[in-house]
């Protein structure tokens, strides 16, 4: 059975911020805050049994409210960017926050990245709450989502986003934790990825779909079984030294996404009911992080959808609950 504490509490403008570890027999544990419903520390095995956490956290719970990388954070009402800015449905045209340039992304200047959700400590989960207001970052409809955390004794963690709207509004939530399998001893290049796809949506110089769904054979996108993403980056040809790119889902009866750290042994499953995930690799981290220094694997809704008639898209209808889940699953190899 899963052992959760509170283990901080402070208030802040009349508001409590908390951080809350959920632990399993083997001591391995999750934290989360409930700033932005966020995962601040994951500590799992290595291949000798060594305990260490695997993901990019700040030491203090204030940072999680001025920090610009969305570290851990539940991201949306959309999540990745939304081009111009708008969208129109139902022959509206919405508005968005230009939070990117001439682009709305991660849900604009409002986004759930910042806000303090309210909580509850269940049995065997944590979870989150927050009412997002209608017309905020240009959405529509009041919107409520829950967001429930759970870690199992066989050390997965799962996220489970359960979302209701009083009109119709797209959503798009993910996970943007930066995962650092090394325990941040090297950096993430050497880390080795395989997808479960065959196709990428091709992008421009600002991480906006063209609209082309590409096939990834033969090219510096082809993850179909494990590659050291630093070779593979060596042969793009687009203007990042990484990559900022959404693979869609091929079997859904497989991960969506591995990555593995070959001389700790650890290995991280990536299973989602969403239908692609966005492969980012820290680039743009700064301050007291590093270029390189961790990556993510963003299980999404395609990435401007709303503007792409082909693209799969996420509509709530009002008062129809939708439900969305993602489970990271480690594992650690001799």
């Amino acid at each position: 059975m899963a052992n959760i504490v509170k283990r901080k509490s402070v208030f802040i403008r009349k508001q409590e911020i908390a951080l809350f570890r959920i632990s399993n027999v083997s001591g391995a544990y999750i934290e989360l805050t409930n700033i932005g419903a966020s995962i601040v520390s994951i500590v799992v095995p290595d291949k000798k049994g060594v305990l260490s956490n695997v993901v990019l956290r700040y030491d203090n719970l204030e940072d999680y409210l001025t920090g610009n990388f969305y570290l851990g954070n539940t991201v949306g009402r959309v999540s990745n960017r939304i081009s111009k800015a708008r969208f129109t449905m139902d022959a509206i045209v919405y508005n968005m926050d230009k939070n990117d340039g001439e682009n709305s992304n991660h849900g604009g200047y409002n986004g759930l990245n910042k806000k303090i959700f309210s909580y509850h400590i269940n049995n065997e989960s944590v979870a989150f709450y927050i009412e997002s207001p209608d017309g905020e970052g240009g959405f529509p409809g009041n919107l409520k989502l829950r967001v429930t955390y759970s870690f199992s004794e066989n050390n997965e963690l799962q996220i489970e986003y359960s979302a209701v709207s009083d009109k119709r509004t797209p959503a798009s939530f993910t996970n943007h934790t930066y995962f650092n399998l090394s325990a941040n001893k090297d950096n993430i290049l050497n880390h080795q990825l395989r997808v479960n796809a065959q196709k990428y949506l091709e992008a421009d110089a600002e991480f906006l779909p063209t609209g082309r769904i590409s096939g990834i054979e033969g090219t510096a996108f082809d993850f179909g079984d494990y590659k050291i993403i630093q070779k593979m980056a060596l042969l793009k040809e687009d203007n990042l030294d990484g990559y900022n790119v959404y693979f869609i889902k091929q079997d859904n009866k497989k991960a969506l996404g591995s990555v593995k750290d070959t001389i700790s042994g650890r290995v991280l499953d990536v299973y989602s009911t969403m239908p692609g995930v966005l492969f980012y690799t820290g680039d743009f981290l700064s301050g007291q992080f590093l270029p390189f220094q961790g990556l993510c694997l963003e299980a999404q809704y395609y990435p401007d959808a709303m503007n792409h008639t082909d693209f799969t898209r996420n509509i709530l209808e009002p008062g129809k609950e939708k439900k969305d889940t993602i489970i990271y699953s480690f594992r650690a190899e001799e």
